[in-house]
C-alpha cells in the first residue's frame, strides 16, 4: 500500500511543480468505535456496568448472552431460551446495541443504560482499559494523509473524546472530527452538503455499522467499506469484510482512482 500511495503523492507534486491548482482532496469517512479500534473491553465494562443494576439471574443471564453474542455475532440466537432473546440477539447491529437490546429485555432502564455509556468512556481513558488503535489502519491513514481528507464522525459526545483519541494516538489521523454526529441522519446531512461540490464517488464511508454509516453513503452512489465483524450482511457496500484489515485494501484502490 505505501508504493501506491506514494505513487498519488509523487502525482501531486508533479501538480504542484508545474503550477497546477491542488487538486480537490476525497473524503474519507471514519467511525469509531469497532472501526479505529476493536477491542470488547469498553463495551464489556458497558454492559457489565449496566448489568449491575439488575437481580442476580437475570445480570447473569444478560451477560452470557452478551458474550455469546461478542462470540458468534446474530449466530448466537439459536442458542436464545425465547424469542425475546432470540430478536434481541438478530436485531443487533453492533456489540453496544447488543448490550443495549439486552439490557432493556432484562429491565435495565434507560437512565442507567446512559450512565454506564458515559462510565465506559470514562474507563477508556484509565490504564485499566485495554484499548489500543488498529495497527494496520493506522498505518494506512498515515500514508492517506495529505491526499485524502479524512473525517472522524461518531455519535459520541464531544466531552472527553480529545483525550481518548490522544491516548489511542490517533489524533494527527484526521483533518476534522465530528462528535455528536447524529448518525444516521445527521452523516447523510453532512454528506448531502459534500456531495454538492464533488461527485459522489469521491467519497467512502467505512464502519461497523451498516444503517449509520455505509448506508448514507452508498445510497447517493458513494462508497462503502462494511465491517461486518457479527455476520449481519445488512446490505451492499463497495468492499466488505469481517475485519478492518481487508477492507483497507479497498480503500487503497478508490484513493488511486479518485486522486488525480
Amino acid at each position: 500500500m505505501v508504493e501506491n500511495i506514494q505513487d498519488i503523492r509523487e502525482t501531486q507534486g508533479a501538480q504542484g511543480a508545474q503550477g497546477i491548482t491542488a487538486p480537490r482532496k476525497p473524503l474519507l469517512i471514519v467511525d469509531f468505535d469497532g472501526t479505529v479500534y476493536r477491542d470488547d473491553a469498553p463495551v464489556r465494562f458497558y454492559a457489565e456496568r449496566a448489568a449491575a443494576t439488575l437481580p442476580a439471574p437475570a445480570r447473569a443471564r444478560m451477560l452470557e448472552l452478551f458474550e455469546a453474542y461478542l462470540g458468534a455475532g446474530v449466530a448466537a440466537a439459536a442458542g436464545a431460551a425465547d424469542e425475546a432473546e432470540a430478536e434481541a440477539l438478530r436485531g443487533s447491529v453492533d456489540a453496544w446495541g447488543a448490550a443495549m437490546a439486552l439490557g432493556t429485555l432484562h429491565g435495565v432502564t434507560a437512565a442507567a443504560l446512559q450512565e454506564a455509556f458515559l462510565a465506559s468512556r470514562t474507563f477508556m481513558l484509565t490504564a485499566e482499559c485495554a484499548v489500543t488503535a488498529v495497527p494496520a489502519l493506522v498505518q494506512a491513514f498515515q500514508e492517506l494523509r495529505g491526499t485524502v481528507r479524512i473525517v472522524l464522525a461518531t455519535n459520541s459526545p464531544a466531552e472527553g473524546l480529545a483525550p481518548l483519541l490522544d491516548r489511542l494516538g490517533v489524533a494527527g489521523l484526521f483533518d476534522e472530527v465530528l462528535p455528536g454526529a447524529d448518525k444516521p441522519r445527521g452523516l447523510r446531512r453532512w454528506i448531502a452538503r459534500q456531495v454538492d461540490a464533488r461527485p459522489a464517488g469521491e467519497l467512502f464511508s467505512i464502519g461497523d455499522h451498516y444503517f449509520n454509516e455505509i448506508e448514507p453513503a452508498v445510497e447517493i452512489g458513494a462508497r462503502g467499506g462494511y465491517i461486518d465483524r457479527f455476520g449481519r450482511a445488512d446490505g451492499p457496500a463497495t468492499v466488505t469484510a469481517a475485519v478492518v484489515e481487508d477492507i483497507l485494501p479497498g480503500i487503497a484502490t478508490w484513493a488511486r482512482s479518485v486522486i488525480r
